[in-house]
């Protein structure tokens, strides 16, 4: 009798029994499937919106930024702007979450839930003419502020000292 798999046993097998499935094969094919089903849900699992190109993950669009809390006597002329905070609406270019480019910035109200509102033309004039309500107040963490330069230095530091061993 012709075993199933001719690479596995070869005739002189006695542990075949006539009759008997061998199928070797076959599970090891499931076990692969399975294995690339899991990788798969988990990819899919975790996805953040964030774009790859080889090894480099960079961010683009809309970010908020908090500066203060509206001025008392603005609060108590526009109700509204009681739970708001005055902050910057920027459009930016950042890798792995980093800025390296953050452009065209306008003042806006921001919401608890992370969105803003446009403000008018008249409030943005008032809050500009305030320093406390310029840009470089605004609360940026560390990463995102200077991590771009943090690991151009960690990069070319690894670099220079790679060299001298």
């Amino acid at each position: 009798m012709k075993n199933c798999c001719s690479i596995c046993h070869n005739d002189a097998d006695s542990d075949i029994v006539p009759g008997s499935q061998h199928l070797p094969h076959f599970e090891s094919n499931q076990l692969k499937i399975k294995h690339l089903l899991a990788a798969f849900s988990l990819a899919v699992l975790f996805c953040q919106p964030t774009y790859a190109k080889g090894f480099l993950l960079f961010n683009t669009g809309d970010e908020l930024f908090e500066v203060a809390e509206f001025p008392s006597e603005m609060v108590n002329e526009y109700r509204d702007l009681k739970s708001l905070k005055a902050g910057y609406k920027c459009d930016r270019f950042a890798l792995f979450w980093a800025d390296v480019w953050t452009w065209n910035c306008s003042m806006v109200a921001i919401t608890p839930r992370e969105s803003y509102m446009e403000l008018p033309d008249g409030i943005v004039s008032t809050l500009k003419a305030d320093s406390h309500y310029a840009f470089k107040h605004a609360k940026r963490s560390f990463w995102n502020h200077y991590g771009f330069l943090a690991a151009l230095a960690a990069f070319f530091g690894i670099n220079f000292l790679r060299r001298i061993f």
